[in-house]
């Protein structure tokens, strides 16, 4: 004779892991920061004027010898916006964070959720004024083995420029939740 295993139904089990909710996954703890400020042109602006984004905190930064910025903006000729990762401003001997860019053919308040895919790390971006700019920070120090991945994500758009001021006016999302991937205001819950 058989020995008798007891069985569950396939509904009964799908309600007990619905309640459970990802044990491993970690909540969001940050909210998304949205917000709109000046950027200078990392040529020709004077050195004290904000040249960089921090993605982490959502915020412009000057572009110094503290590299804490994660691109460098920049106006060309042709009154394009030219966008650094830090990389490629820092010299080879300095430990900076890789960044993914890509041009976003959405308009920036209809991109709502970072694509995971398509960045290409640590190269120059050059964009028309009013483009949508996704930005994937890759850092392993922040986004642990406890995060849900090992980047996080924003967007920004620069609306105008100022030539003679070498100034860019910039709107930013930046979700500093590692491996969460919405760019919409408040505490994210994918």
């Amino acid at each position: 004779m058989m020995p008798r295993y007891p069985t569950i139904s396939g509904a009964a089990l799908a309600l007990l892991c619905a309640g459970c909710g990802a044990l491993s996954a970690p909540k969001a703890q940050f909210p998304n920061t949205a917000t709109d400020f000046t950027v200078y042109a990392l040529n020709g602006a004077p050195a004290s004027t904000p040249a960089g984004i921090d993605f982490l905190t959502g915020s412009p930064v000057a572009v110094d010898n503290n590299l804490q910025f994660n691109v460098a903006l920049d106006i060309d000729s042709a009154g394009r916006i030219v966008v650094y990762p830090a990389r490629k401003v820092a010299n080879g001997l300095s430990a900076v964070i890789r960044i993914g860019l890509q041009k976003i053919d959405t308009p920036y308040d209809n991109y709502t959720i970072a694509t995971k895919s398509g960045y290409t790390p640590d190269s120059t971006l050059v964009v028309p004024v009013g483009a949508t700019v996704a930005v994937n920070v890759y850092d392993t120090s922040t986004c642990t083995a406890y995060s849900l991945g090992t980047s996080y994500y924003g967007k920004f758009v620069v609306d105008s420029v100022n030539p003679s001021l070498r100034a860019m006016y910039v709107r930013l999302v930046a979700d500093p939740n590692c491996g969460y991937v919405s760019l919409m205001p408040g505490i994210p819950t994918k």
